[in-house]
């Protein structure tokens, strides 16, 4: 993911009301960000924890889009979920159901939402990352990674273009 400014990432969102976008909080690490392991820019809300925020380039534009997450379900503890932007299977207070509700300028538009599971702290980066255990019939460590790192912008890119695109 190429650098963006503070600027460019506010304006990013779509799907926030004027007055959202005026609260919003950059992550504190923001001025010292790793832009060339990421591959999308994610962070929660401190001030209110089920609020999350996903920037990820779409067509070499960043696109922003504000999740909500929903509660977690007790009953879903002896599970394992999968993320879907990562596709790593984690335990069930790891990944978490957020909800981005559509941009659009007709307040009854906004209404409708899109759903997806992912990972509760938005570092898939970490996950795709990480060094595989290659077996002999396997391909490089290095490839699996680029191949992970591809899926995931993939998937990211067409989760926020599905919110803000219609």
């Amino acid at each position: 993911m190429r650098p963006l400014t503070r600027q460019e990432t506010r304006h990013a969102f779509r799907n926030t009301t004027t007055q959202e976008t005026k609260v919003l909080r950059l992550p504190a690490t923001f001025d010292t960000l790793d832009w060339s392991r990421l591959d999308y820019l994610g962070w929660r809300d401190p001030r209110s924890p089920l609020r999350a925020y996903l920037v990820a380039l779409v067509d070499d534009v960043p696109h922003g889009v504000m999740l909500r997450q929903s509660a977690t379900r007790n009953e879903l503890a002896s599970r394992a979920v999968m993320c879907v932007l990562c596709r790593f299977t984690r335990r069930f207070n790891e990944v978490a159901l957020f909800s981005a509700a559509r941009a659009g300028a007709d307040k009854r538009a906004r209404l409708d939402t899109l759903g997806i599971y992912v990972c509760v702290d938005l570092d898939c980066h970490t996950n795709v990352h990480s060094t595989p255990l290659p077996g002999p019939l396997d391909p490089p460590a290095a490839e699996i990674v680029t191949s992970r790192r591809d899926g995931l912008r993939t998937r990211t890119s067409a989760f926020v273009r599905s919110v803000v695109m219609q």
